[in-house]
């Protein structure tokens, strides 16, 4: 569902993916993108803001799925001699 997001409005998926600070910066740049598609620029910054969100978006869910992971897996212990 996140990166249907990160498709159709990547400044969003940014904030949910609790990237405040970068979900402004790609909320600027989607208005720019908005405002000069018509020169052809505009989808090329939108190809880029959905990379940057797709991108974020999987950094997210492998950091969640390596938290789970530690959380399952317990250390294994060392034999001391």
């Amino acid at each position: 569902m996140r990166y249907a997001l990160a498709m159709f409005c990547p400044p969003l998926a940014l904030l949910i993916s609790h990237r405040r600070y970068q979900a402004v910066a790609a909320a600027v740049l989607y208005a720019v993108a908005i405002v000069t598609a018509r020169w052809g620029i505009g989808v090329l910054i939108e190809f880029f803001l959905i990379l940057w969100a797709t991108n974020a978006v999987g950094d997210e869910k492998a950091g969640r799925e390596a938290q789970a992971f530690i959380k399952t897996v317990k250390p294994i212990p060392v034999i001391h001699e």
